[in-house]
């Protein structure tokens, strides 16, 4: 029989040991709360770009989808022209000018009831809502540009930030020529934007640099 040492603590018995305490049970884990959804966005935030790059020239048809808030825009209609200002948000709003200003990138040619194609592909289609809580657009502006033969233009595809340059300025892009009727062709190596009007148009933009 083996004995304990004096003064040793008794070897070890797990029959005979006292139990331990059992361990606090864990609470029930349901599943996680979900995160709670982000308030809708608001129409005013909503805007896509869409463009059509033409691969030799960077250029392309403009395509855009604008908003503008009500009580601002009374006073569009055929005929008129603005230019577009990027707005917090991802918001796009206008601004109207003398067709003559060289602030005037976009002419009018048709304001059309609601949410609403334009008649060609080319024209910028900027669409007019009641305010930052409605969800239906009241009026689709088609927007053409607003050029004569001889213009020169710089950040062509961005429907914000384009504007009439000196043809000698080193940001000009393109050279502008406007073609009357619809049966216009332009070059083959330039962009080609027809608009139904009123007028017929065909507007052909060239690079820089190619016969200016």
């Amino acid at each position: 029989m083996t004995n304990t040492p004096t003064g040793g603590a008794p070897e070890y018995d797990p029959f005979t040991a006292p139990a331990l305490p059992q361990a606090p049970s864990m609470p029930e884990v349901g599943p996680p709360t979900p995160f709670p959804k982000p308030p809708p966005i608001s129409v005013l935030a909503k805007v896509s770009i869409v463009l059509g790059v033409v691969a030799a020239l960077g250029l392309g048809s403009l395509a855009a989808w604008g908003i503008s808030q009500a009580g601002r825009y009374s006073s569009v209609e055929a005929g008129k022209c603005l230019y577009l200002t990027d707005e917090a948000g991802g918001a796009q709003s206008y601004t109207t000018a003398s067709c003559t200003s060289s602030r005037a990138t976009f002419r009018i040619d048709d304001v059309r009831t609601g949410s609403s194609e334009c008649r060609g592909s080319d024209y910028v289609q900027f669409e007019l809502y009641g305010g930052s809580s409605s969800r239906k657009a009241e009026k689709t502006l088609c927007l053409a540009l607003n050029v004569e033969t001889g213009d020169c233009l710089r950040d062509v595809v961005h429907e914000t930030r384009i504007a009439k340059v000196r043809c000698t300025d080193i940001t000009a892009e393109a050279r502008a020529t406007v073609l009357s009727g619809s049966s216009a062709v332009c070059m083959s190596e330039d962009t080609e934007l027809r608009y139904i009007g009123p007028p017929v148009r065909t507007v052909c933009l060239r690079p820089t640099g190619e016969n200016i």
